[in-house]
């Protein structure tokens, strides 16, 4: 069980702290996957018009890579790291793995939800960190969905608030004319790195040095 636990609101703190000097990176990064997106959706509406109802499936398996840079880039300031915006590509050659994580996340959540509801919601925040894991630490697609799993089912409900309280403070922050997205999406992505770090590699550290 790991020893690490955290306070939702001690770790929203401490990431935003750690967003100083590094906001525009994370907001260059999200501005160029946006970019990215609309650049595909228009050239794809373009050449097949008929694929608009699946657009939005069909635009996050394309750019699912560059989604995980994304969240790399928490992960990244969380170990005190250098980071840049061309980091959010470097995760291409995970592409076949990461999308068959995503699937298979995605078909036992949505086979989750289809039998009782609450399997669905329990396996949604348990696998958050499966495509983190393989793209970080080039895991296989299964090992990876179950690290994850088992390490959050012990805060299950810690992670379960913390993603609640960051819609809302995302969402709230988007009523200035989305001005506070400048502060709140860096220090929800920053959020979730120290918690990564804390979790996968801390623990994966303190775990060695027992051993030694």
């Amino acid at each position: 069980m790991p020893a690490y636990t955290f306070s939702i609101i001690g770790v929203l703190k401490e990431a935003f702290n750690r967003s100083n000097g590094v906001k525009w990176t994370f907001m260059a990064s999200m501005l160029l996957y946006f970019l990215i997106q609309f650049v595909i959706a228009f050239v794809l509406i373009l050449l097949m018009p008929q694929i608009e109802g699946y657009l939005n499936l069909i635009l996050t398996i394309l750019t699912l890579p560059v989604a995980v840079g994304i969240i790399l880039l928490g992960i990244l300031r969380a170990r005190d790291e250098r980071m840049s915006v061309k980091q959010i590509f470097a995760y291409f050659g995970s592409y076949p793995f990461l999308l068959l994580g995503y699937i298979l996340v995605t078909l036992f959540t949505v086979l989750g939800f289809i039998a009782l509801v609450i399997p669905g919601i329990y396996l949604s925040i348990a696998y958050i960190y499966t495509l983190p894991l393989i793209a970080d630490k080039n895991m296989t697609v299964w090992n990876a969905m179950e690290l994850s799993r088992k390490t959050i089912t012990h805060q299950w409900f810690r992670f379960f608030g913390l993603g609640i309280v960051s819609f809302f403070f995302i969402l709230i922050s988007a009523i200035p004319f989305g001005i506070g997205l400048i502060w709140s999406i860096p220090t929800v992505y920053i959020a979730y790195g120290l918690l990564y770090h804390r979790l996968f590699d801390e623990e994966e550290e303190a775990l060695l040095t027992r051993e030694d």
